[in-house]
């Protein structure tokens, strides 16, 4: 018997979470009363929505939460209430992803950690560290999977660190340890340090000037003025971390920090920007060295 599949046809109710997302991913950095306004506007549609009762009630309840504060953010409950109904509607919705200066303080402090490593450690201790810090990160998400009790406790202590949609995925935190991994073992430590560097810094430095100052979309979630930032922080990144191990190749630095770039941009649809920056930025990195040296 032949299966068949039938295509996806997006709904006014996908465009209106699709509004929502993007009312909210800059609602940190807009002017009080105009996002007010629109959220106001947005939550007269939903009311009168197609969304499940539970999913556009909670919306609805977290939407007022917000509206009457003092100051306009991103509570978790709305955060979790759009994951919520993204999931109800079965769509691949933009994922959601707050302003967290906390979150983006851990990253630079991961990186830099793992900077010290690299430049301090002996190949032997820099492959063990990684090793064991992906056996570990890795053998919790399978609790996860497994053991609700488990899933609590680590869902729980992320809390204040993880976006909401990591709830129903695999953490970024767990990616980034991944990515750590696999540059340890295939990546020359200079050229390792230089995608570490660039992931830290380049990566929080997009998010920021993206959200602030992004005019210009490139897909879904992107603007030109992030990725243009995103070089400009990792190649600066990326030649303070060659300048660690010996003299510094700019243009092996700008060529890593572009291919970084190309790899946030990758991450839009599932995959995970913490994977993909690192190893788009060691694989430029193999090309410049083996191929145009």
């Amino acid at each position: 018997m032949r299966a068949t599949f039938a295509a996806f046809v997006p709904t006014p109710d996908h465009a209106l979470l699709r509004a929502l997302h993007r009312e909210l991913r800059a609602l940190e950095l807009t002017e009080a009363t105009e996002a007010r306004a629109r959220l106001e506007v947005l939550r007269e549609r939903l009311a009168k929505s197609g969304v499940s009762a539970a999913e556009r009630d909670a919306l609805l309840a977290a939407l007022d939460e917000v509206l009457t504060a003092e100051r306009l953010r991103v509570p978790t409950s709305l955060a979790d209430a759009y994951e919520d109904a993204s999931l109800a509607l079965g769509a691949r919705l933009p994922r959601l992803r707050r302003v967290n200066v906390r979150r983006s303080l851990v990253h630079v402090a991961v990186g830099v950690a793992a900077l010290v490593l690299l430049w301090l450690a002996d190949p032997r201790t820099r492959l063990w560290t990684a090793s064991c810090a992906c056996a570990s990160v890795w053998l919790l998400e399978g609790a996860r999977r497994v053991s609700r009790r488990w899933r609590r406790r680590v869902d729980a202590a992320l809390s204040a660190t993880a976006h909401p949609f990591e709830r129903h995925a695999v953490t970024s935190g767990t990616w980034y340890a991944t990515s750590l991994c696999v540059l340890a073992w295939t990546t020359p430590v200079a050229h390792a340090a230089a995608a570490v560097a660039i992931l830290a810094a380049a990566d929080p430095s997009a998010s920021y000037f993206g959200r602030r100052f992004g005019r210009h979309a490139i897909g879904r979630q992107r603007t030109l003025e992030g990725s243009i930032a995103f070089v400009a922080t990792g190649t600066f990144a990326a030649g303070g971390a060659l300048f660690l191990f010996g003299p510094v190749a700019w243009g092996l630095a700008f060529a890593m920090a572009c291919a970084g770039a190309l790899g946030e941009l990758a991450s839009v649809g599932r995959v995970d920007d913490n994977l993909s920056i690192p190893l788009a930025a060691g694989l430029a990195a193999h090309l410049v060295v083996n191929f145009f040296a």
